[in-house]
């Protein structure tokens, strides 16, 4: 009986992470081979070292250039474009890899893709450090120059959330979730908002809350205890949101990872605040 018991925790701790997002280091190494590998991080600790065969990419070089709407996503034939300019395709793995210590970008790009109709866009957990420290193949340089992909766009729109479903999910059983620093929470606009504030009725959890000081995520049960103390659970579905969609993004990504209904609020506060005060409020 002890031995059925024992199964069944091992197949329980083995299936929670079974449509996960997010990679151990020492899983994404044994799929570096066969995925193309996307690094977001910036120019200068990219060419001082990255993932053999990596390439460099941005947030950026996906999203509207508008700036009360910079963190929606281009349009569908543009998108596909920059994805597919990129190395990517439907029918191989995509890694991405960040820093653990930045904004959340390696979150946001595989967020974009899984929403895009990428089935196996993934993130690691601790980023490059993570990976280097694991044994990775790592190069200086530029970086590998990927032949285009053949990606093509089918949106998952339970991963999206418009300005309108906000909107609507004020004061409905939707949790609304703030992942900015708790300064910004609070009123400050420190990177370009038109008003300062929160959504109505929004919960707070700064996404760096969830993890380790080394970059990592923190044990599954510590996680689901933080969320379940800032008022986030299963029973609804939750819409992220921070300045530009790109931290809520990453929340995203560790959300779905974790079995949370969650969808990401791409133009976040940067759309949001730019909108007509009455009908847009912010508390």
């Amino acid at each position: 009986m002890r031995m059925l018991f024992v199964a069944m925790l091992m197949m329980f701790s083995t299936n929670a992470w079974a449509q996960s997002w997010i990679l151990s280091p020492e899983k994404a190494i044994g799929m570096l081979a066969t995925s193309t590998v996307l690094d977001v991080r910036g120019a200068t600790a990219f060419t001082f070292g990255h993932i053999k065969g990596s390439t460099r990419v941005t947030w950026q070089q996906f999203s509207k250039s508008e700036k009360a709407f910079r963190g929606e996503l281009l349009p569908d034939a543009a998108l596909q474009k920059a994805i597919r300019a990129v190395g990517v395709s439907n029918d191989k793995p995509v890694i991405v890899v960040g820093d653990p210590d930045a904004w959340g970008e390696d979150g946001r790009i595989v967020w974009m893709l899984r929403a895009a109709g990428h089935p196996n866009a993934f993130g690691v957990d601790g980023g490059y450090p993570a990976l280097n420290k694991a044994g990775a193949p790592t190069q200086m340089g530029r970086g590998a120059s990927l032949a285009k992909g053949n990606f093509s766009v089918r949106w998952d729109t339970a991963l999206l959330a418009t300005t309108q479903e906000v909107k609507d999910a004020i004061g409905k059983p939707v949790t609304i979730l703030d992942v900015r620093e708790a300064r910004e929470f609070q009123g400050k606009t420190p990177y370009g908002e038109s008003r300062g504030g929160h959504v109505p009725g929004a919960k707070h959890l700064w996404f760096r809350d969830l993890l380790t000081e080394d970059g990592r995520l923190l044990p599954q049960h510590q996680l689901q205890e933080r969320l379940t103390q800032r008022g986030v659970s299963k029973d609804r579905p939750i819409i992220a949101y921070c300045t530009g969609g790109i931290r809520s993004g990453w929340m995203v990504m560790v959300l779905r990872s974790l079995g949370y209904d969650a969808s990401n609020y791409a133009g976040s506060m940067w759309e949001w605040s730019s909108l007509p005060a009455q009908s847009y409020p912010l508390e």
